[in-house]
């Protein structure tokens, strides 16, 4: 790390530039980073919440009438794979069917099926009960919970896919700006950085006085972002968790998960120093 820490004496001979890029193209970075971590994180961790409450949960639906729905209970009652049969009153399914056809759904004389929410015990088969049911009362079907909500699943893990390719991006399009504005740093001091190398210094020495700035340029873009989007996100979500909250028994982050929107604008400071190390040595060998 001593390319870091170049004496004050190294210090003093480059001149200071108040307006340099750097630290708002990481710091723009870092906050859009942030913004699209938190939601694939959250995405994530409702898709977790979401197997986690549907595992061992299975619903019944029974369109034989009443007797059939009894007698399914009945049977599913007196199954030892099964814990508990809780039967979905009738005045919540019309609440349901309210809410896609409107009023006239009180007035619509429609048949409905028997709905019941079945709790199976760790380790037992719903397969074989379901067609053991089926066998019993045709009109019965047990479907888990997993099988219905794999539409869904899908399409958030896909989203998941999607936040990943963002970062991707995003870690591609600041090693870019880190690069230019490389560039445009060593460029904007050659004259200095000239003298200094006829006078005997060295590639390292002058490579140290040129990345030392980007570094500190990196890491204060990556705090003011990281600050920014912390700011956002507590507005942003804070008032959203009644809703969200709804889809597991998580919160909307965990702990590992802060823990990495934590880490991330230090990991992507160093990340833009690496690069524009990179960029300036390739610089440097081709000029001097």
């Amino acid at each position: 790390m001593a390319w870091l820490f170049p004496t004050p004496a190294l210090r003093r001979l480059l001149p200071d530039q108040r307006r340099r890029p750097a630290p708002w193209i990481v710091g723009l970075m870092t906050f859009v980073s942030l913004i699209v971590g938190a939601a694939g994180l959250s995405v994530l961790g409702a898709v977790d919440d979401l197997q986690t409450s549907s595992a061992g949960r299975w619903s019944l639906q029974v369109a034989g009438g009443k007797a059939d729905a009894a007698r399914a209970r009945q049977i599913l009652a007196a199954a030892p794979e099964v814990s508990a049969v809780a039967p979905v009153p009738e005045a919540e399914v019309r609440a349901t069917l309210r809410s896609w056809l409107g009023p006239a759904a009180d007035t619509m004389d429609l048949p409905l099926p028997a709905l019941a929410d079945v709790s199976l015990r760790e380790g037992a088969k719903g397969e074989a009960l379901a067609l053991r049911l089926q066998s019993a009362v045709p009109s019965a079907r047990l479907t888990p919970y997993a099988q219905e909500l794999g539409p869904l699943l899908g399409s958030l893990r896909g989203l998941s896919l999607l936040v990943l390719g963002l970062l991707v991006v995003l870690a591609v399009a600041l090693a870019a700006a880190v690069t230019l504005s490389a560039r445009a740093t060593l460029e904007s001091n050659r004259a200095t950085l000239d003298v200094f190398h006829g006078i005997g210094a060295t590639e390292a020495q002058l490579l140290g006085l040129v990345q030392r700035r980007i570094a500190l340029d990196a890491l204060a873009g990556g705090v003011a972002g990281g600050v920014a989007a912390a700011l956002v996100l507590a507005l942003a979500l804070v008032p959203a968790r009644s809703f969200l909250g709804q889809i597991g028994p998580g919160g909307l982050l965990s702990a590992r998960d802060l823990l990495i929107l934590a880490l991330l604008p230090v990991i992507q400071a160093l990340f833009a120093t690496l690069v524009a190390r990179r960029a300036l040595r390739q610089a440097l060998a081709q000029s001097l």
